[in-house]
């Protein structure tokens, strides 16, 4: 029977069985082949029975599964990547014992710190091998049951309605170390996560904590609130107010219960976050956030504006075509002067330098459209065009200085850069272990001018699996 399948469906088992095998697998990198599948997935409107807006994307407990790895049971890979003249060699490791506990291991070395995404680790004056980095992107330890998940990692946290248009944290930011804790009651989920960020060179020590509520009909509709919260201070050591899981910013801030008095140690942000499967095949996502609200006539009175940013997304499936999976998509964000900024710059929504949510940081609004597709096969491609306006209050020019007001004025501020642009990525599984990856990017910008980059890679791994 075996011997009459294409060679294409046999791969396409292939990476299916792959993907089954790491349903346990909690936190996935995003390179990997089961991250970006989920995703085009829930575009076109499957998993949604279980599907929240707290992410990155984890695969589902699985009561079948847990019933299934009864003993320890170990996945793991080794795999080299390259992009032009840029190598990273990687390991990938995940255990799981008995469905309910589970570990994870991502470490990653390169020759070009600058050159991967998502990677800030130090460069070296020498180098091994041409080598001069390493980092781990993901480890961590943890429990999870039908209702119950606790984590203690290293990782990050991607909260808010539909892909790539995360406001405040993103799939795609540096990494961190922090624990989490959730509980599912069905309908009802609630989530809590509480980490350390990074110091500076003179020892300001940052943290972030975020806690979050959302309700879904387990069908088309979830509905997310959430808060989230960056505290600091010179020596200030983990701050156990902002332990209570239930406790709220403010109600800590005003009534001096944290560990450094005042009003200025930490800045909270408040999103409520929609995501719509309007029909089987319409996927409709917003997220709304404030930073900063200005409610007292006084402030209304000096020219003071809200903080706040907002994204929409529409993705739209014609048809699950016999020959593969498309989708079409429309997005919109648009991030205020102000926000994600605080009269203290070590309270930014940054970390290593760079955004914890949205790319560009804020002060910006982008518009795009384009296309995804998947062949369920061996092939994922995508193309996008757009329009992107960045003012120079973005966080992402001056990452942990204050703003300057919070009046009313040009958005975006100051001399903007506006840039016209066009991407598209074709990825290729040629074999179920290595694939084939190239793209190209050209963008118009007011400032730097035209640019065109194209790009080709190979990733290439070898997995070995096993029990105990």
């Amino acid at each position: 029977m075996i011997r009459k399948l294409h060679k294409g469906s046999i791969l396409f088992i292939i990476l299916i069985i792959t993907y089954v095998l790491q349903l346990n697998a909690q936190e996935i990198p995003n390179e990997f082949f089961q991250f970006q599948s989920q995703k085009l997935f829930l575009d076109s409107g499957k998993d949604w029975e279980t599907h929240t807006t707290f992410g990155p994307i984890r695969y589902n407990h699985s009561s079948i599964l847990r019933n299934f790895h009864d003993s320890l049971s170990i996945q793991s890979r080794f795999g080299l990547y390259t992009h032009k003249k840029d190598i990273a060699l990687y390991g990938y490791g995940h255990f799981s014992y008995k469905g309910n506990f589970y570990g994870y291991l991502y470490p990653r070395i390169v020759n070009d710190p600058d050159a991967f995404p998502r990677y800030t680790g130090q460069p070296r004056d020498i180098s091994r091998g041409g080598f001069n980095s390493g980092e781990t992107d993901l480890a961590g330890l943890g429990f999870q049951s039908d209702w119950l998940m606790f984590q203690l990692g290293r990782g990050r946290q991607s909260w808010g309605a539909g892909n790539d248009i995360q406001l405040v944290l993103s799939e795609n930011s540096p990494a961190y170390d922090y624990g989490l804790l959730g509980l599912d009651f069905g309908k009802l989920r609630v989530r809590y996560f509480h980490g350390y960020l990074e110091s500076d060179s003179i020892s300001v020590n940052r943290y972030i904590t975020g806690r979050g509520v959302e309700w879904a009909n387990q069908k088309n509709l979830v509905i997310g609130l959430s808060e989230l919260v960056i505290y600091s201070g010179e020596n200030r050591p983990f701050d156990l107010a902002y332990l209570n899981p239930i406790s709220t910013h403010l109600e800590i801030e005003l009534n001096d219960r944290q560990n450094k008095l005042g009003t200025s140690s930490g800045n909270g942000v408040w999103q409520t976050s929609i995501d719509w499967l309007a029909k089987p095949n319409l996927r409709v996502s917003g997220n709304f956030l404030f930073d900063e609200f200005v409610i007292d006539k006084v402030e209304k009175d000096e020219g003071k504006e809200h903080g706040s940013a907002q994204s929409f997304k529409v993705v739209f499936t014609p048809s699950h075509l016999s020959s593969g999976l498309l989708s079409f998509f429309f997005a919109w964000i648009r991030v205020g002067s102000p926000t994600f900024r605080h009269g203290d710059g070590n309270n930014n929504f940054v970390q290593r330098g760079q955004p914890l949510g949205w790319e560009y940081g804020s002060d910006g609004r982008e518009m795009k459209l384009g296309f995804n597709y998947f062949n369920m096969k061996n092939l994922v491609g995508n193309l996008e065009i757009g329009q992107r306006e960045i003012g120079e209050e973005s966080i992402i020019l001056r990452p942990y200085e204050t703003y300057f007001d919070y009046l009313s004025g040009q958005f975006p501020s100051g001399i903007v850069n506006k840039t016209s642009f066009m991407s598209g990525q074709v990825q290729w599984w040629w074999k179920s272990n290595v694939s084939l990856i190239s793209g190209f990017e050209w963008s118009d910008s007011s400032i730097e001018g035209k640019t065109f980059d194209v790009h080709i890679g190979i990733d290439i791994y070898y997995p070995k699996s096993f029990k105990l």
